[in-house]
């Protein structure tokens, strides 16, 4: 019997496979999440690339990256010579690692990354290769990022209380 033959485990594969993609994770280390959070017995490799279609290559790099992130372990099953992995089971943990791993530091960089190119908007303007239009738009624009980024910034604190 397939591991995925139920809506349910194929819905939560892909679920958590968007959800870890949208965070700039690889989508497969979310489909290994997602598959091992609603199986009730640990899976080995194997298990995993059969039932999501995966290379090996591919898993082991996903499974490697969700020990780190402390969203799976690795256990031992008597009798079997084959790693088996399964969920931690407490999904909270797991967002609180991608929040501090990832979220968080592109927070930051994207308005160091703002302010950069803010100033590079006025080296262009000074060197004349855009129109007082075209820079007046592109600063418009580029504030209206600027200020985007302030409120993400006043929120992260209360995300990180909600989180961490």
């Amino acid at each position: 019997m397939s591991i995925l033959k139920s809506k349910v485990k194929r819905d939560m594969v892909e679920c958590t496979g968007n959800l870890f993609q949208r965070v700039g994770l690889p989508r497969s280390t979310g489909q290994i999440y997602g598959l091992l959070y609603l199986s009730k017995k640990p899976l080995t490799l194997d298990d995993m690339v059969d039932a999501l279609g995966l290379s090996k290559g591919s898993a082991s790099n996903a499974t490697r990256h969700l020990l780190s992130l402390g969203a799976i372990k690795q256990v031992w099953v008597p009798g079997e010579r084959k790693d088996y992995f399964e969920s931690m089971g407490d999904i909270s943990a797991v967002l609180r690692s991608i929040y501090q791993e990832f979220v968080r530091p592109r927070v930051g960089a994207t308005g160091k990354t703002l302010s950069l190119i803010l100033s590079a908007l006025d080296e262009d303007r000074s060197r004349g290769v855009l129109s007082e239009d075209e820079a007046e738009f592109c600063e418009e624009r580029l504030q209206g990022l600027l200020k985007l980024q302030k409120r993400i910034d006043r929120l992260a604190p209360l995300a990180e209380k909600i989180l961490l």
